[in-house]
């Protein structure tokens, strides 16, 4: 007997494939769950159609006061992501290594003795 294919296989990945996280960029966004048959649409229309599309019952959307929008319509927008950000650059490289040499030395002192060798 065959096993029923899963959702994930349905769509032609992997079912062995790892979860996926989702990131909210923008301060503001909530995210929520469509449940019932109200009649509820994505605020922004899909590419090549002219028409705004319907959440369908159990679609997660992200919101913001009365803007709704579908997961793929937040991704285009870049409001959502299914990859982290990355770290920010350094701003100054710190080449602390590079012009010290081997074997150099220096000297410490406090102020005060520094103070003595220049009278």
């Amino acid at each position: 007997m065959k096993p029923e294919p899963g959702p994930s296989d349905q769509q032609g990945t992997p079912s062995s494939s790892s979860p996926k996280r989702l990131f909210v960029f923008e301060p503001g966004w909530r995210v929520s769950l469509k449940v019932g048959s109200e009649r509820v649409f994505c605020y922004s229309m899909a590419p090549g159609q002219d028409y705004y599309h319907r959440l369908l019952d159990g679609e997660i959307y992200v919101f913001h006061d009365t803007e709704r929008l579908c997961l793929a319509c937040a991704e285009r927008r870049g409001l959502v992501s299914f990859e982290a950000r990355g770290l920010r650059e350094s701003l100054l490289p710190i080449d602390l290594l590079d012009d010290v040499e081997a074997g150099s030395s220096f000297e410490v002192s406090t102020h005060d003795d520094d103070e003595y060798e220049h009278e």
